[in-house]
């Protein structure tokens, strides 16, 4: 008698779904496993690029990041439903879209990302501007490049997170942050319009790179001061006024642009769903999987964990979650590893180099690693032209 085929159905297709499907269609072929992606998107930004938005004009950025996801999905034989979640029922193993029928799962991978909340903050809107999403990025880079002059303040927003996180963090998404200041800076250099210009980064971090060790931290914060960029860490925002940001402490810091990384909760799809925590977190434990419902697995942004919010870290938690379930059903014989947290960047500071970024400190560890030069750069740019041009055979992180 034929073995009945499986189902798969993941939630979300960037860097953690994207990493979710090539590894369940590695280790399954469709004739052992039925495999659906819901997605809002039929196109996917490769956001790690948009931080170009501060050197580049709006439709060379566009160019850059774009990735068509239809042949992927076609390639690989995913069949994909453009909609948004509005409801899963973990008992009867279903998945409840704004405008499909019911999407019945064997397994189901929740790689739905952070959301952001613009209306964490008073006064705050996405007319200030950012680069987080592909629209926002390209209004920030056509603006860029009519007023390169003047004050800007770069804003990193909070990460909304629960109290029991452990070690506790206040911001998730704070590399482009970083790497946004110090490309505008080498921006304004080349324009040789620097001494019109003010940079000003602010963070409710305790220091840059919170998540990073001492050395790095220290490291960075050599290069912003050489670099003449203002730090303001431990900010508690209080308003977001027409020309001036302000804090809880009193402070104002005026601005005649800002930029933003807003803040940042859970998924806003699964805020009511009885699978996540407050605010959108999906609980998970070292393998990806859900504590109550072993059928689940939560990969990338969405983990309710103090784990680094990045695609690289996305990108490992899909192979450990799809290889868990995969020994779990006798797929593949031996236990993955469980997932390490660490932090991994590369932080462009010009257009030919970078600081690469490596650190397990802040989780316990003992690695520490910064370097500063060309190959970082070129490696950085090597692995986004083949993720976006190479989207049928998609690279994943040993």
């Amino acid at each position: 008698m034929p073995r009945k085929r499986l189902r798969a159905v993941v939630l979300g297709s960037r860097f953690a779904g994207l990493a979710t499907l090539t590894w369940l269609r590695r280790l399954y072929r469709p004739s052992e496993l039925d495999i659906t992606v819901v997605d809002q998107w039929q196109d996917m930004i490769f956001r790690p690029g948009l931080v170009h938005a501060m050197r580049l004009g709006p439709d060379q950025l566009m160019a850059t990041v774009s990735v068509p996801m239809r042949p992927f999905w076609a390639k690989h034989q995913i069949h994909p439903i453009h909609d948004i979640v509005v409801g899963i029922d973990p008992n009867a193993r279903e998945v409840y879209t704004a405008a499909h029928e019911p999407i019945p799962y064997d397994v189901l991978f929740v790689a739905t990302g952070s959301s952001p909340r613009w209306d964490a903050i008073p006064g705050l809107a996405q007319h200030h501007q950012g680069f987080c999403e592909g629209y926002l990025a390209r209004h920030t880079a056509a603006v860029n490049m009519r007023q390169p002059q003047g004050r800007l303040v770069i804003a990193i927003g909070q990460l909304l997170a629960p109290r029991s996180w452990s070690p506790s963090v206040q911001v998730g998404c704070e590399c482009p942050g970083l790497e946004s200041a110090l490309l505008w800076d080498y921006r304004l250099r080349q324009l040789k319009e620097r001494a019109h210009a003010e940079i000003t980064l602010v963070t409710p971090a305790k220091e840059l790179a919170e998540s990073g060790g001492a050395e790095i931290r220290e490291k960075l914060g050599q290069i912003f001061h050489q670099r003449g960029i203002n730090v303001i860490t431990g900010a508690q925002y209080r308003r977001v006024a027409d020309s001036a940001l302000e804090l809880g402490d009193g402070t104002s810091i005026p601005f005649d642009r800002i930029l933003w990384i807003p803040p940042q909760s859970g998924s806003r799809w699964l805020e009511h769903s009885p699978i996540a925590e407050g605010a959108g977190w999906v609980p998970a434990d070292a393998f990806l999987n859900h504590p109550r419902w072993s059928e689940i697995y939560a990969v990338g942004d969405v983990v309710s964990k103090p784990w680094p919010k990045m695609g690289h870290a996305a990108m490992v938690q899909a192979r450990v979650a799809v290889h868990h379930w995969a020994w779990r059903q006798r797929k593949i014989r031996r236990k993955p590893a469980p997932y390490e947290p660490k932090l991994l960047w590369v932080l462009e500071d010009t257009a030919g180099t970078a600081f690469f970024v490596l650190s397990n400190a802040f989780y316990g560890g003992k690695q520490q690693m910064v370097y500063h030069g060309r190959s970082p750069y070129w490696a950085k740019q090597v692995f986004q032209m083949a993720y976006i041009r190479r989207t049928g055979a998609l690279p994943v992180m040993p």
